[in-house]
């Protein structure tokens, strides 16, 4: 019999060597919801999103497991190899990985019988693309078994730590417009670049603010990650575009995020929000995030990232990110996991669930 090491690394390995680029999900979709167990039926099953669970106990807690199985896409790194200490290949760490943990776990659970929770499992993909994508909000919607969730554990990289909360993302694209002319005579045009280098000052010079919440330290930062201007070298532009990414912890709302931004541009700068996912709330208070720590999770930390427990959050639920991985190693064209760090997420959580 294959030991459990063995078991989550050959079942990461077989996630892995599944191609699974955002959008084009149908093979990884089918190959985990066959490995759900049957005697777990869906309660909601939509063409991305699905959740499962036995039947529940009354009274007993709800926990729910939650993975997304898509990637972004390949690097050179497929097929996936192990090495006897890692396996390799791209989404291994993000998060395949976590995706492996909770489909062995929530299979043992079956044969062995409940434990001290009942456990749900959400299989979701579209994690990888933009916000309109996600598929989690008409899960939420749809779904009344997941809002009787005492906590939701998504299973992102977090190496063995658990993360609460997350950082919201706004993207913003930023105009600017002058009158072009001819670059030999540039004092009778009106160069947009010139606005945009002037208008941006404020942007680029701003400093990250910390905010505590829930006892971590998230960190507001804004950068900007795209600049379009220019229609040929003896051309002065009469447009420049600056696209702005803005992390915001789980202080702030929306509203005083966009205020902030509009307040640090001219008043003729043109400022579309073109995206936005709201922070997740800080579940620190949670008894059943204080007994995940006892069980084996070996810190809590703040999530200065955007993740799906926001969805969660925003519906009232709690939830924090656990996984095997290392975060810094998702997107990596050497993207691994750790075979110690899937066995340490397994017996952690079959520690918690009982």
């Amino acid at each position: 019999m294959a030991s459990l090491a063995e078991r989550l690394a050959a079942r990461t390995l077989e996630l892995v060597d599944i191609p699974s680029e955002s959008l084009h999900e149908a093979e990884i979709r089918a190959h985990v919801r066959a490995l759900v167990p049957p005697d777990w039926p869906a309660e909601i099953e939509l063409e991305d999103a699905a959740l499962y669970a036995p039947p529940l106990r009354p009274g007993v807690p709800l926990v729910v497991l939650a993975g997304h199985y898509d990637t972004v896409p390949a690097q050179d790194n497929l097929p996936g190899r192990i090495d006897g200490e890692a396996v390799h290949g791209l989404g291994s760490t993000d998060m395949k990985g976590g995706l492996a943990v909770a489909l062995e776990l929530v299979r043992d659970l079956a044969v062995d019988g409940s434990g001290r929770y009942d456990v749900g499992l959400v299989l979701f993909g579209k994690e990888e693309l933009p916000q309109t994508h996600n598929p989690l909000p008409e899960l939420l919607q749809r779904s009344s078994l997941l809002h009787q969730t005492a906590l939701a554990l998504l299973l992102e990289p977090t190496d063995g730590a658990i993360h609460a909360g997350c950082v919201g993302s706004m993207n913003a694209r930023v105009t600017f417009r002058g009158t072009s002319g001819h670059s030999a005579r540039p004092w009778l045009a009106d160069n947009a670049i010139d606005r945009a280098v002037q208008g941006l000052a404020s942007v680029v010079s701003y400093e990250r603010r910390e905010a505590v919440v829930g006892g971590l330290s998230f960190f507001e930062v804004m950068s900007v990650t795209r600049f379009e201007a220019g229609l040929a070298d003896n051309v002065i532009p009469d447009r420049a575009t600056a696209h702005i990414n803005l992390r915001y912890p789980p202080d702030r709302t929306s509203e005083h995020v966009r205020a902030d931004l509009a307040s640090l541009l001219p008043e003729d700068a043109e400022l579309e929000i073109i995206g936005d996912a709201p922070p997740g709330a800080v579940a620190t208070g949670s008894p059943l995030v204080a007994a995940l720590l006892e069980a084996g999770a070996t810190a809590i930390e703040p999530k200065q990232a955007w993740t799906n427990v926001a969805d969660f959050t925003a519906a009232g639920i709690d939830a924090v990110n656990f996984g095997p991985g290392h975060p810094a190693l998702a997107h990596r064209r050497d993207e691994h996991v750790r075979i110690d760090g899937l066995v340490h997420a397994y017996q952690t959580l079959r520690r918690l669930l009982g």
